[in-house]
C-alpha cells in the first residue's frame, strides 16, 4: 500500500479546507511562459482569481514573472512560498518530469488544490500514486487541460446528452504542428541542456506534449474505458523523441478512438465524433483564439433526398462565442475551492489518460497491440465522474 507523505507540521491548516472568501489565492511554481500566460489569465478574473507569488529554482525568474504580473512576492523554495503564503492552491508550470515531486511537495505541505499542467505525470505508477496520496490526504489535483474549460466543448457535451448524434461510433482527434526546430539545426540533439520537448526523459515528443489532448478528448467523448490500443509512427528521432504518433483506442464500450499526434506535420487542431445519426466537427479544439462554429453533418432523410444521388447529407452549425480557456479554467478552481462546483477534469480521467498514454507509448515501440490496465477503483470513479458532468 502506498503511504501518504508527512505533513508538514508547520503547514498552514487553511489549506486544508476550502476558502470562505473570494477570490482564491494562489501560488506559481515554475516562472517560464506558460506560467505567464495563467497570469494573464487571472488579470481577466481579479474578483474570482488572484496569483499572490510564484517559486522558481531561478530566483530571479520568479522576481521578474512576479514584477512583470504584479504578483505580491517571489521565492527560491516551493516549501518558502508555501508557508509564507496563506494559499487556496498552487499552479504547477514546470516541466513534466519534475511533476511527481512537486506534487508531492504540495500535498505534503498541505495545500488544497494542486492544479498541475499536462501531462500531469509520465507514467501509470506515478498516475496511480498521486490518485493514492490524493485520496489519503484530501488534496484535490487537477490536470490543467485549459481546452475542456471552453464554452465549444460544454456546447458539445450538450449535443451529445441531447441525442443529436445518437450512439457515439468513434472519435477522431487530432494535434499536430510542424515544429521548425525538430527538424532544423535550432536544437543541438547533444546539447544535455537542451529544452524539455527535446528530451524523452523529461516528458518531450508528440504524443506526452501534445497528444495527451487528442487521448483525454477521446476518451472523454467516447464516454469508455480504454481497453487495448495500437500505435504507429516513428518511436524515436534524432533527439531520442518521438515526434509522430498516430493511434487507435478500444473501449469497453465499442467506441474507437483515432489519435493524430505529429511535430512534423502542419498544424491541426480537430476534434470528429461520429455518431448513428450524425458526425460532429469542431475545427480547433485546444487554442481557440475566436468565435467559432461547431458544424453536425447529417444524412438527408429518405424521403426528402434525391433519389440519384446517394449519401447525400445536410449540416447544422452552432455558434459558440469568443472566450478565454485559461481563464475559464482559473473560474472552475475558483468556484472548486469554495465548495460549489466539480473540476471539469477529474483525477480518474487523469489516471486513465496516463495509463493510456503509456500503452500508446510501448505499442508504438514494440510495433504490437498493447492491452490497456486500468485498476477497476480508476474505472468506477471515471464512469461516476462522467454520470456528474452529463
Amino acid at each position: 500500500m502506498i503511504q501518504p507523505p508527512v505533513l508538514d507540521e508547520k503547514r498552514n491548516d487553511k489549506n486544508l479546507t476550502t476558502s470562505s472568501t473570494l477570490p482564491a489565492r494562489f501560488g506559481v511554481i515554475g516562472a517560464g511562459f506558460i506560467a505567464g500566460v495563467h497570469g494573464l489569465a487571472a488579470q481577466a478574473v481579479p474578483d474570482q482569481f488572484t496569483i499572490v507569488a510564484a517559486s522558481d529554482a531561478n530566483p530571479a525568474a520568479a522576481a521578474a514573472a512576479a514584477e512583470t504580473y504584479g504578483w505580491a512576492n517571489s521565492y527560491s523554495s516551493v516549501g518558502e512560498m508555501i508557508q509564507a503564503e496563506e494559499l487556496d492552491g498552487v499552479i504547477i508550470s514546470t516541466w513534466p518530469s519534475t511533476h511527481p515531486e512537486l506534487i508531492e511537495q504540495c500535498i505534503a505541505g498541505g495545500v488544497g488544490l494542486v492544479l498541475c499542467e499536462k501531462p500531469l505525470v509520465l507514467t501509470g505508477e506515478q498516475a496511480l500514486r498521486v490518485w493514492d496520496l490524493a485520496a489519503a490526504s484530501g488534496t484535490t489535483v487537477i490536470e490543467a487541460f485549459m481546452y475542456r474549460h471552453h464554452p465549444a466543448i460544454a456546447k458539445i457535451e450538450q449535443i451529445i446528452a441531447s441525442g443529436r448524434l445518437g450512439q457515439i461510433d468513434h472519435v477522431r482527434a487530432s494535434f499536430t504542428y510542424f515544429n521548425k526546430s525538430m527538424v532544423g539545426t535550432k536544437v543541438d540533439p547533444n546539447d544535455p541542456n537542451r529544452p524539455w520537448r527535446y528530451r524523452a526523459d523529461q516528458g518531450g515528443g508528440a504524443l506526452y506534449d501534445i497528444g495527451t489532448y487528442a487521448v483525454n478528448a477521446s476518451t472523454h467523448f467516447a464516454g469508455g474505458v480504454p481497453t487495448r490500443v495500437a500505435a504507429f509512427g516513428r518511436a524515436k528521432n534524432e533527439y531520442g523523441t518521438s515526434d509522430k504518433i498516430m493511434g487507435l483506442i478500444d473501449y469497453d464500450n465499442e467506441v474507437v478512438g483515432l489519435l493524430e499526434s505529429s511535430e512534423v506535420s502542419d498544424t491541426n487542431q480537430e476534434i470528429q465524433i461520429s455518431g448513428q445519426y450524425g458526425t460532429l466537427h469542431l475545427p480547433a479544439a485546444w487554442n481557440i483564439y475566436d468565435a467559432t462554429t461547431i458544424t453536425v453533418r447529417s444524412s438527408i432523410a429518405h424521403d426528402y433526398r434525391d433519389q440519384s444521388r446517394a449519401f447525400q447529407t445536410i449540416s447544422d452549425t452552432f455558434a459558440v462565442p469568443a472566450s478565454n480557456a485559461f481563464k475559464d479554467q482559473l473560474l472552475n478552481v475558483a468556484n472548486v475551492v469554495q465548495g460549489s462546483a466539480q473540476p471539469r477534469v477529474s483525477l480518474a480521467e487523469t489516471v486513465i489518460n496516463t495509463i493510456t498514454m503509456e500503452a500508446l507509448a510501448v505499442s508504438l515501440n514494440e510495433r504490437e497491440e498493447v492491452d490497456v490496465q486500468i485498476p477497476e477503483r480508476v474505472a468506477t470513479a471515471f464512469r461516476q465522474s462522467q454520470q456528474l458532468s452529463a
